[in-house]
This record gives structure tokens, sequence and C-alpha cells, in this order.
């Protein structure tokens, strides 16, 4: 009987983190049948001679919640080589959802998320009401694999309406999210996500309905994991963890039982050092027995954005007030100077460590609108200012005003210590992802994680062994997520798998596309290396071209 696949030649990197080896893969109904040295006919052939062979990467932080129904394929996520994501992260779902809270969850989807009014509501084909009907409704077309998670903001805002962005929950309103919960598991969710994250909002200025939640209420919720001891804890609350937070999150998966994936250790330019103490508290949480694991990233997040959308300054009362005033009121507000007075505290001057770095030689102007000032493009804020002779918060102002608020400014705050990045990158208790696919869809490209780790940080520095980034976006992130059958590459695995060029593989540079629904605008971005994408042993993407298969499906927990 020929093979239906036959991978020939190949440095073989199974995800054990074990070295590589040469070999051959053989695929028989969307599994792995052989590896190794095989021999006979197929009815198709890979030549992977000098290529790697390794399982499909898995994203375990994605927002593609919405944009899985207009594109199924999960672009561009699927160009890195990702054959499995996991959605509904940071309590952000679109179900379980009672049609007359459709609105608010939307809402909730335009500011955290950063995707337009227009795109979701002519895009997302509303029709189920609970998270399994909501499964069933993704899973009629799909180009890569997705698990979800039970949000916490859904089920809230399910049970309790609007009152959830008002108030703390009745102890019965807690029972019946517990049942919501329940028949999320039920339905084959990987787990349960929670947000607190201060400085995430809905479109109309309110928290997220989660912020609201008080201890008592998350750790009932979380207790359905425990009670049912399947799933994972997803929790984030922004740029803010401390020792302590890490310590509570250990103290958290103990009494659980179950693992918790938090968010996040990176570099921060705000607080340079803080990266070291938190590795140090995730140590001693494993060293206590606790499945607690924080998130990374091996890119910095690099937000693009215009003072028309800008999210960067919520963290900043007068900022975030400001940003979501009509235009209009905006624009005036900022040529007051009282108003710049305040301003100027919050993002320049106030000493407090936030999550902006208040490094103004950090943020860059990286698109004028008018030609007058072209010469200003690639100029950090600061070296405007200096040329100017203004202070610098005058100058970012001026210049947006100046081009009725839409220069394109850049700034990074995470990583931009390349030595920590990589201490960080090779601890055991952290998790690579975070690349945030499917949100802030015109403001910053993180789909590249992936690409970016086996070209720069192993190929170009070194700071890990090719088997151990792919032992980290594969292996490692299905043992958490309990998936039995993905991330390694062992006869009897689902044969998702990517072949790339270990000596070229790495992501683009991002570009501007007007490719959402109502043709909406969001960043795009390709790859270079990957040869083959291949999801439940059918050819996905050849040389980065869709082959028009859609061999994806849901993956749900296993009872």
């Amino acid at each position: 009987m020929a093979y239906d696949l036959l991978i020939k030649g190949g440095r073989i990197v199974d995800g054990s983190g074990l070295p590589g080896f040469q070999g051959d893969v053989a695929v028989q109904d969307g599994r792995i049948a052989a590896v190794g040295r095989v021999d006979g006919a197929a009815r198709r052939t890979l030549d992977a001679d000098g290529l790697v062979v390794a399982p499909g990467f898995i994203d375990p932080h994605t927002h593609l919640d919405a944009q899985l129904f207009w594109d199924p394929l999960g672009t561009s996520s699927c160009w890195h080589g990702v054959t499995s994501v996991v959605i509904g992260n940071c309590g952000l779902t679109l179900a379980p959802c009672p049609a007359a809270d459709r609105d608010a969850l939307v809402g909730s989807f335009v500011r955290v998320e950063g995707m337009s009014r227009a795109a979701l509501e002519a895009g997302v084909p509303w029709g189920w009401e609970s998270t399994a009907e909501y499964a069933a409704a993704l899973e009629r077309r799909l180009g890569l694999n997705v698990g979800f998670l039970v949000g916490h903001c859904a089920v809230r805002q399910a049970v309790m309406g609007e009152a959830a962005v008002e108030r703390t929950a009745r102890p019965d309103e807690v029972a019946a999210m517990q049942d919501l919960v329940r028949a999320g598991l039920d339905a084959g969710a990987l787990g349960f996500s929670t947000n607190r994250n201060e400085r995430h909002f809905r479109e109309d200025g309110r928290p997220v309905a989660s912020r609201l939640a008080a201890p008592e209420e998350i750790a009932a919720l979380a207790g359905v994991l425990s009670e049912r001891n399947a799933g994972v804890l997803q929790t984030t609350q922004g740029g803010t963890n401390r020792p302590s937070d890490v310590e509570a999150s250990a103290d958290l998966a103990l009494a659980l039982g179950r693992p918790v994936l938090w968010q996040s250790i990176l570099h921060r330019w705000s607080r340079p050092d803080d990266w070291r103490d938190l590795l140090r508290a995730a140590a001693a949480g494993a060293a206590r027995g606790a499945r607690s694991y924080a998130m990374t990233n091996a890119r910095p997040f690099n937000n693009r954005y215009t003072l028309r959308n800008a999210q960067e300054f919520d963290e900043f009362p007068t900022w975030r007030a400001l940003m979501f005033a009509p235009l209009a009121e905006r624009a005036a507000a900022f040529r007051d100077p009282e108003v710049r007075r305040k301003l100027r505290w919050e993002a320049v001057e106030d000493p407090t460590p936030r999550n902006f770095h208040k490094r103004w030689d950090l943020v860059r102007i990286i698109q004028v609108a008018r030609p007058e000032h072209q010469a200003y493009e690639g100029l950090s804020v600061a070296a405007l200012a200096e040329r100017q002779g203004k202070d610098v918060l005058d100058a970012f102002l001026d210049l947006a005003l100046a081009e009725d608020l839409e220069t394109l400014f850049q700034h990074p705050l995470t990583n931009g210590d390349e030595d920590a990045v990589g201490e960080i990158l090779r601890s055991p208790y952290t998790i690579v992802g975070q690349s945030d696919a499917g949100a802030h869809v015109a403001i910053d490209a993180g789909f590249g994680y992936c690409t970016l780790l086996l070209g720069h940080w192993v190929r170009e520095r070194g700071a890990l062994t090719l088997e151990e980034a792919v032992r980290k976006l594969t292996f490692m992130i299905a043992s958490l997520f309990e998936l039995p059958d993905r991330g390694l590459l062992r006869p009897g695995y689902a044969a998702d798998l990517v072949v790339f060029d270990p000596a070229t593989i790495g992501p683009c540079e991002p570009e501007l596309a007007h490719d959402l629904p109502a043709a909406e605008a969001r960043l795009l971005q390709h790859a270079v290396g990957i040869h083959y994408t291949i999801v439940n042993g059918t050819v996905l993407l050849e040389g980065g071209e869709h082959t028009g298969a859609y061999p994806g499906r849901v993956l749900r927990r296993v009872a």
C-alpha cells in the first residue's frame, strides 16, 4: 500500500529536544506512519535534503476568534509554520453569547483587540449562543487546527448582562458562571482565561467585564478546572507583574492542581531588570511543584499608531480620557496648554515606572501624512524635539496636530536587551508565544515569532539550540494544553509538520493590506525559508502559497 505522503532525507527535529537526525517521515490517513529510513511508494514524495522536518508549531496565545470565520488559514500565522493555534485568551471570546450580548462582546474586541467595528460586524456570522455551538460553527472550514478557551468576559456578560461591567457578582451569579465554564469544558475547551489588565477597556470606555470580578469569583471559576481535573488557567494583568504575583500564580496552580499560564516575563524598558526577579520567582514556584508558567516572546512589541487610534497611553488617565473623546474635542485638548501640562507629567515627567517607558528617543516617526514633513520620517521624537528646539511632548503633539492626527508613530516597549531576552527564552519556566495574532491588526504584527526564534535567536545569536527552540514551539505547548497527539514527530501522532531551511528561515517586514471585511486595514507578515506546512497530513502551504486545502479541525479536550 502506498503512503499518502513521504518526506525524504530531511534532518528530523522531532520536538522532544533530542538531537536531530537524518531520516524520512511517512504519512498515512492524516497521521505519522513511520519515521527513520522509510522505503516504499507514496502518492506524493517531498525532497527534504538540506531541510529540517519538525512538528508543526503551536501558537498558544492568539485572538483569532473572529478572524478565522473570514480567514480560515489564520494568516499570517500559517506562513510561519504554525499548524495549531489557541484562541480565547485574555478572557475575550465570542461565546457563550446570548443574542442580546453580541454588541457588548464586539465592543471589547474593538478596543482591546484593536479591530474595527465595521470589520467585525461584516465578518462575524453570528448564529451561536453556547460555546459548543461556536466551536461547531468554527469547524465548518479551517486551514489550521484550533483549540479554544472559555473566556471570563463572555461568561460574565452572559450571566450578568451590563451589570458585568458595573459591579461584583452575587453568589448565585457566580454559580451560574461556573455552569457555563463546565459547559465549555464539556464542549472541549482547553481551559479558562481571565483578564485583570488595567489597560483593557471596551469600546465605550468601560473596563472589560472580567476586571470587575472579585478574587473569590476568579477562584470559583478556576475551581471548575480543579473539579474536572482538566484544562489550563490563562491569566493576564498586563505589564505589572511582581515576584509576589508570580508566587500567587504558583499558589493558585498548587491549589487547583492544574497548570497556570500567566503573562508575562519580558525585558521591559520601563523596568529593565525586573525580568531577573520574575525568573527567580518562577523557579521558586517550580521548586514547590507548581505547574505555573510565564508567557514570553522572541520579539519586541513594536506597536504602530496614530493619535486617532492609539491605545499606547491608556494607563495614563488624562491620555485615556482623550483617546475616547471625539476627534475634534481631542485635537482641541491637545492644543490646550493646561491639558498639555497634565499629559507631559503623565508621559514624560512622572518618575513612577509604567508600561510606557517614557523613552522618547525610542518613539519613532514611521510615516508622515504631509510631504513637507518627509524629512522627519525615521527620526525619533527626541531627535525631532532637539531639531526644533522644543520639549518632546510639544514636538510629538505639534507634528500630529499639523497632520490632522494622522502621523504614524512606533515604539517598542519590550525586549530591547538581547542578552536578557536570550536568558528568558532559555528558561524552562517560560512558554514562547504571545503573538496576539488576530489582535491589534493595524498596530502590530507578531505572527513571525516562530521564524524569528529559529532565524535570529538560534542561527544568528546561538541563544538556543535548534532542537530546544523546536521543543519550545511544539511539544512544550502540546504538553501544557494536554494535546495527546500533537507536538512530537512520532508514529501514531497527527501529521502536523513543517519543513524549513534553517539557513534562511526568518520573518519578513510587516506590510499593510486592506483585506479585512469592509475593506478595513491590517498588517500582514510573510516569512522566508518555510518550504511546506502540513496540517493533518495534507499540504496546506507550499512555498508560502495555499494549496486550496482546508484540513484543519477544532482541537477539543480529551475527556
